[in-house]
Order: structure tokens, then sequence, then C-alpha cells
């Protein structure tokens, strides 16, 4: 059976990642477990919902004999935080009691036969690439925030991926936004490939890896899963199946009017209107003229709200309004000094991209002018 030692901070690390794959939601109790393995080179850690995540860690370790279990999530996450800065020594037993010491602490755990517990199949026939770090924060941070919340329907509860030779896509939308985020580089891949992956994931992988590394992200993805490995942990999802919507035909070509404004200005006077909008359904209005845009919120219970900043004009005067919450998300997963909002009609919906880049697209749908 499991028996191996290792030092406390990678342990509570691996733990902590590899916790995020348990849901607590599964009917099988054994998979609200973490599983723990001990190999011949180190410790191997896995947490899966079956489904939608699956989160592997591997650390080096001590290994006297190897054996698996599987305890409780929060539990060992609990014990293994609370004995800091100390070697810890793992054995189960054979009644899947796994037994926590240090020199002056123990726990036993009641754990459960790892023999049990379901993992992801491995994936078979797959297409293989690697991404700076840096480039996958890019694009995930851009376009995960836009998926649906709504388990009706599954297919927006992802993104999708079109990868080709050149480059990759990723979109996102609930219906009432839409990102695209497009990134140039060099995939090897012969054949173009589309995958839907789910949310959670993605978050997942967005968790773990570093906006300004050049460290790469591994991606495995077959026609039924995805793989994400990043250094000693590794992310894994079935794919969504299903047809995404043909988002291109959401991207509006009619825009007639733009407005330039500073990113962090126009970030922060939304913040204060929402004081106001978010009881109105954080309905704000934008008014362009001579130079300045006007951002209004009003509310029957609480009042009124208003503020001017500078802006970049052309074209007809707007007057549209949009949900804040949905502004300042795409606002703050931007970098860039200025942007550009591209409208047309009040009932039309408009676009707001950096304005000095093409590599990303937020559709936004108007509200009503109250």
């Amino acid at each position: 059976m499991l028996n191996l030692s290792c030092p406390q901070e990678q342990l509570h690390v691996s733990v902590q990642t590899v916790s995020h794959g348990v849901s607590g939601r599964s009917t099988q109790p054994v998979q609200n477990n973490i599983y723990l393995e001990s190999t011949s080179s180190g410790m191997r850690l896995v947490a899966t919902d079956l489904e939608f995540i699956s989160l592997e860690a591997n650390i080096p370790a001590t290994v006297r004999d190897q054996g698996a279990v599987t305890v409780p999530a929060r539990l060992l996450t609990e014990v293994i935080g609370s004995l800091a800065g100390e070697e810890i020594s793992l054995e189960a037993d054979d009644h899947s009691t796994l037994r926590v010491t240090t020199a002056r602490s123990s726990f036993r755990i009641r754990g459960m036969s790892a023999a049990d517990f379901e993992m992801l199949p491995p994936i078979g026939d797959a297409a293989r690439l690697e991404i700076p770090q840096r480039d996958m924060h890019s694009i995930l941070s851009r376009t995960v925030f836009a998926t649906s919340r709504d388990e009706t329907r599954p297919i927006l509860t992802g993104a999708l991926f079109k990868i080709a030779s050149g480059g990759i896509d990723v979109v996102a939308t609930d219906t009432y936004r839409l990102a695209l985020s497009n990134l140039t580089v060099d995939t090897t891949l012969e054949d173009g490939r589309s995958a839907i992956i789910s949310e959670r994931a993605l978050n997942e992988v967005l968790r773990i890896i570093a906006a300004d590394s050049d460290e790469p992200v591994g991606m495995v993805l077959s026609d039924s899963q995805v793989e994400f490995q990043v250094g000693a942990v590794k992310v894994g999802s079935r794919l969504i199946e299903g047809q995404f919507p043909n988002y291109e035909k959401v991207i509006p070509d009619d825009c007639d009017r733009s407005v330039t404004v500073d990113r962090a200005e126009f970030t922060n006077t939304l913040r204060r209107m929402l004081i106001v909008a978010r009881e109105d359904s954080n309905r704000v209005v934008l008014r362009g003229s001579e130079g300045t845009l006007s951002i209004t919120a009003d509310s029957q219970d609480v009042g009124h709200a208003e503020e001017q900043i500078p802006a970049k004009l052309e074209g007809p005067e707007p007057e549209i309004a949009f949900n804040a919450r949905y502004l300042l998300d795409a606002l703050g997963a931007l970098s860039h000094d200025e942007i550009v909002m591209q409208l047309s009609q009040p009932l039309s919906p408009g676009i707001l991209k950096p304005a000095d880049a093409d590599d990303y697209t937020y559709v936004i749908m108007p509200m009503q002018i109250m």
C-alpha cells in the first residue's frame, strides 16, 4: 500500500490545485475524493468530476511502497495546510485509512478504495501543440468570462477553439455579448481543428498559468477530450458536443459611428455609475457630443448619476444603452491605453475593441433607453 514522505509545502500546493477538480455534486461518493498514488518516482494526485474537469499533479517524494488510496478533498486540504513547513509521511492501510504524520503530529483519515475511483480515459489519437503561457493567458482572460452560465444550453457554457496552422481563435458568448480573441502563432497543425471546451476547465488553466511567462502550455486535443499540461499539472476535460453558433454573423459590419476613449478613465467612470445603475439592471446610457462622451445612470429608487469624459467621435453622434457590467468585463481584460466603440442605431449591437490592435473583438447587445 501507499507509503511515502514529501515536503509539506509541495504537497499542500498540489492538494489545493487538484481539489478544484472535485465537484461536490457527484452521486458517487468516491469521486468527491482526491486520488493519491505513490509511483516509482514520486506521488500522483488526481481529482475529477468525470465530465468537465480533471486535475492531476505530480510531485517528487521518497517512496517506500507503491499503492493508492482516495480521501475526502476538503479534509485532506485542511490537514495538510495545518502542518506548515514540516516533512510529511503518508501511509495507507488495507482498509483505505490514510495516516498523515510529522515529527509532532498524527492524523488518521478514513478514505475509500482507489479501485473504485474513475478517471477520464487516456487521450488517443490527438493533435499536440505548445503555446507560451502569456499568450494562452491573453486569449483566455479576454474570452472565458463571456461564456454562459445557463446549463440548459450546454454549447454556450464553453468556449470555441478554432485552431489552424497560422493561429488560434477563441470565441465565447452568452447571447448578450460575444468575445473573440485571435492569436497569431505557428501551431504546426496541417489540418484545422475545432473544439468547444468547458468554462470550468479553461478557468482552471487560467488559474495556474502566468500572464508574463514564456514557459509553454502543452495542449493535446482529440475528438472527444482535451488536456493542458502546465509544468507538473495536467488539466483535462471532455469536449462539449454540438454545433457552436455561427458567431461571424453576429459581428456587425454596418457601424457608422465610433467613440474612442481612454480605457482607464472609462472604466473608473462606469464603476461610479454602477452605484446607481445596479438598481436598474446595470443600465448606463452613452451619449456622444462635441468631443465628449456622457455616461448616465438612473434609478427610481436611488436617483441619478452623470459624468462626462473626453472622447474622439467619428460619424453621427451616438446614443445607446448598455449593461455596465458587461462593458467592465471586457475593459478589465484589456491592457491597452485606448479603446474604440463602433456603434450604429440605439437598438443595434455595438463593438468594443482596442484602438491600436485587431486581435480582439467584443460584441455587446444594447438595452432599451428608458
